[in-house]
C-alpha cells in the first residue's frame, strides 16, 4: 500500500490480487449472496483506495482500511438504493427432519436471525479472523463495545440455535 499511496497505482493490482476473495466473500454476506451487487461494491471499494490512498497511513493496518471502506461503500450503495443493510428476511432452506444431526443450515439460521449489529461483528472476528480492535475501526466503535457486542451475539446466537432444533 505504500506504493499505491505515493503514487504508484500500477501497485493496487498486487493488493487487488491478494485481497479480492475477502472483500467479495464479506461484500457478498452484506448483499445476501447477490453477486453482481457485490462484485460492482468490490470495484467500488478498490476504486476508493486509489481516490483517498493518501488518508492511509504507513503502520496503519491495510486490511482493517480496507474492509472499513468497503463497509462505507456497503452503506453508500444501501443510502441510494434504499435498501436496508442486511436484511433480516433471508431465504434459508428447510431444517433437517432429525433432530439430532448438527446441520450447518441450523447455524445460518441462527446466524440469520441475529440483529444486524451482532451479525456484522461474528462475520468480522470468525469469518474474516478480524482481531476487534481492528473491528472497532471498521465500524468506528469501541473495542469495549465490539467485545460487548460479541458477547450478546454468542447468547442470541446460542438461543437461535436452540430454538432452529426445536423446530
Amino acid at each position: 500500500m505504500e506504493q499505491v499511496a505515493r503514487g504508484h497505482t500500477a501497485a493496487l493490482a498486487e493488493l487487488y490480487a491478494r485481497y479480492k476473495s475477502p472483500v467479495l466473500g464479506f461484500l457478498m454476506n452484506r448483499t445476501r449472496g447477490d453477486r453482481a451487487t457485490a462484485e460492482d461494491l468490490l470495484q467500488s471499494t478498490f476504486e476508493r483506495v486509489l481516490r483517498y490512498r493518501a488518508s492511509w497511513r504507513p503502520g496503519q493496518s491495510f486490511r482493517t482500511w480496507l474492509f472499513t471502506i468497503a463497509r462505507n461503500v456497503w452503506h453508500d450503495h444501501g443510502r441510494i438504493t434504499g435498501r436496508l443493510p442486511l436484511s433480516n428476511q433471508v431465504e434459508v432452506p428447510e431444517l433437517s427432519t432429525e433432530p439430532e444431526e448438527e446441520s450447518p443450515i441450523d447455524c445460518r439460521r441462527a446466524l440469520a436471525a441475529l440483529p444486524d449489529a451482532y451479525r456484522e461483528v461474528v462475520e468480522l472476528a470468525w469469518q474474516r479472523n478480524m482481531k476487534y480492535a481492528d473491528i472497532a475501526t471498521v465500524l468506528g466503535t469501541t473495542e469495549a463495545n465490539v467485545k460487548v457486542r460479541m458477547h450478546r451475539a454468542c447468547k442470541k446466537l446460542r438461543a437461535n440455535y436452540h430454538k432452529t432444533k426445536r423446530v
